[in-house]
């Protein structure tokens, strides 16, 4: 069972209240949390128009990166966008 100590769970990591507004009533259910992540990192792509930034918004919060106007200082969250940003570029081609 994928549960982190912050309460974010499944392979996408939702935190109950991102998987209730992506209407997941199952976070556990593999295919159900991968869709409800899918949909919420589009509609964090949507809004912040950057990769960089949806991915650190994805991690941190879409409020910590409007408060910090950027990635925010966080190193977890920081190492994260470096990390999904070197996944993206390799499996992209």
């Amino acid at each position: 069972m994928a549960i982190s100590v912050d309460g974010a769970k499944g392979l996408m990591q939702l935190m109950p209240e991102t998987a209730m507004e992506m209407n997941v009533s199952n976070p556990m259910d593999p295919e159900e949390n991968i869709f409800g992540g899918a949909k919420y990192l589009s509609i964090l792509l949507k809004h912040f128009h950057d990769l960089s930034l949806a991915i650190a918004a994805y991690n941190a919060g879409p409020k910590n990166v409007e408060y910090f106007k950027g990635v925010p200082p966080f190193p977890e969250t920081r190492a994260f966008v470096k990390r999904v940003i070197r996944y993206y570029r390799l499996y992209k081609n």
